[in-house]
């Protein structure tokens, strides 16, 4: 097993999102950069996960130091700052790519760009969605919470009383870092803290922020509504950066022009190019989450996962023309486990520092997921 060096700092100390939240914690960001370096001179390898911009200057670093350099999760190019390719092909060796398409898009930098799958089809599974039981899911991180807590219970106040035939009976909240004994003591008695892996296996609807959780319920088959709010600055600054996004799928439909309008965000809606969850941005109300909360329809979660799996996974799956497929020469087909998409970037990341070699290096790895 490879060693891990710890590393100063934490991910939730750093995990902000947008320009406004960004100003707030600026000195901590930039203190706990400084200190990641010093985990840098022991190290033969250093993995960074998401967070291109607070990462790509440590990446650099560590290659101007000779130290080979992983980055996990491709930053979004295909939606806005595409800009940002040659300087993401400059701070890394090897770039793994949750999406088969990414790596196409670093064509000719000389960056090592892979798919390698993403790891919601491998720890999602579907929900048994006992009725009436309603998600919130507003963010871990404490700007998002706090954009969308309080709407977010209003919400689901309007659904305990029923809308358009659909009552929620019991509702669910995620445990999250962020969630301080204040919140949690503010929020009413019918509203229970649990975990997440419970909130996904029994929600029969949800209310989610963006981000990877839209994925994860679409994938266990969990109809839900995306309503997400950031600071008024990074809200304009997003309708003016973020570009139109087509569809994945070659027979999707392409979206519509439309001039500084936000395209969809959500990922579900973006992979498949269209909507599978409704989508209200910045400005909502309570009443109208609520009624697209009752009429929400389950997702198409064996289309979303095909494009979602692990190469290997994907090419031994038997086609739907074919659900029999047998073995080369006609043998019985390989009944070992595909791997996981997890085990695909392990590889990934340990073969790019040992050659193939049984020796294990020492890797520096720093995560802006929590």
């Amino acid at each position: 097993t490879a060693g891990m060096l710890p590393v100063p700092g934490s991910a939730p100390a750093h995990a902000v999102r947008g320009t406004t939240e960004l100003a707030g914690s600026a000195v901590r960001i930039v203190r706990n950069a400084w200190a990641l370096r010093s985990a840098l001179a022991d190290a033969d390898l250093l993995v960074t996960i998401d967070g291109p911009d607070f990462h790509l200057p440590l990446a650099r670093a560590a290659r101007a130091r000779g130290i080979p350099v992983v980055g996990y999760v491709s930053p979004q190019v295909w939606a806005w700052r595409r800009g940002r390719i040659p300087a993401i092909a400059r701070a890394y060796d090897r770039l793994l790519c949750l999406f088969a398409f990414e790596p196409a898009l670093y064509a000719g930098t000389g960056l090592d760009a892979r798919w390698v799958g993403h790891p919601a089809v491998d720890t999602t599974a579907p929900s048994r969605r006992d009725d009436g039981v309603l998600a919130l899911l507003p963010g871990s991180r404490a700007s998002e919470v706090a954009a969308h807590l309080a709407d977010f219970v209003a919400t689901a106040a309007l659904l305990r009383d029923g809308v358009e035939g659909w009552r929620a009976r019991e509702v669910l909240l995620p445990r999250a870092p962020m969630l301080s004994s204040d919140l949690l003591q503010g929020l009413p008695s019918w509203v229970r803290v649990t975990t997440r892996e419970e909130v996904l296996a029994r929600a029969d609807r949800a209310l989610t922020k963006s981000g990877t959780s839209t994925l994860e319920l679409a994938l266990a088959g969990i109809p839900a509504v995306v309503a997400h709010r950031t600071g008024w600055l990074t809200w304009q600054l997003a309708r003016r950066l973020v570009r139109r996004v087509g569809p994945v799928l070659p027979d999707a439909p392409a979206p519509d022009p439309a001039p500084r309008q936000l395209p969809r965000i959500a990922l579900p809606n973006l992979l498949l190019g269209e909507d599978v969850y409704a989508e209200h941005l910045q400005d909502f109300r309570p009443a109208d989450l609520a009624t697209d909360l009752a009429r929400a329809a389950a997702p198409p979660t064996a289309r979303l996962a095909a494009l979602l799996r692990p190469p290997e996974a994907s090419r031994s799956a038997p086609s739907p023309s074919d659900p029999g497929r047998s073995g080369a020469h006609g043998q019985a087909p390989d009944s070992r486990p595909a791997p996981s998409a997890a085990a695909h970037a392990a590889a990934a990341m340990v073969d790019l520092v040992t050659g193939g070699s049984r020796q294990p290096p020492r890797i520096a790895a720093q995560s802006d997921r929590t």
